[in-house]
């Protein structure tokens, strides 16, 4: 039965790319039918998830290779961030800052 549900439940779960922060973002979309499913499979009520669409990220708390910092920044480069909309502006700061690191090792090896 426990595997039989595990299957159901990764054939409703689809992966999306987000090219611009490289992260993957897993969508589960939960439909009516699906949870007639699980009540046939026997599944309590108090178990199953709401119908709908759900995005969820991967975990942060698994990322180990992050060093918390504290940095002055200019306040109109915070601001720049922030109103970008995108993610978290500590995590738009970080990607840029990568970005100039490994165009610099890039042309390096030239």
């Amino acid at each position: 039965m426990q595997k039989k549900r595990d299957r159901l439940k990764n054939e409703r779960i689809t992966k999306i790319e987000v090219n611009m922060i490289n992260e993957q973002i897993i969508e589960v979309e939960v439909t009516p039918e699906d949870l007639n499913e699980m009540r046939a499979e026997g599944i309590a009520e108090e178990d199953l998830p709401q119908p709908g669409i759900k995005r969820y990220r991967p975990a942060r708390h698994i990322i180990k290779d992050k060093n918390k910092v504290m940095i002055f920044l200019d306040a109109d480069i915070v601001e720049h961030f922030k109103k970008r909309d995108e993610s978290s502006y500590q995590t738009q700061i970080n990607q840029k800052l990568r970005q100039i690191i490994e165009r610099e090792n890039s042309e390096n090896f030239r």
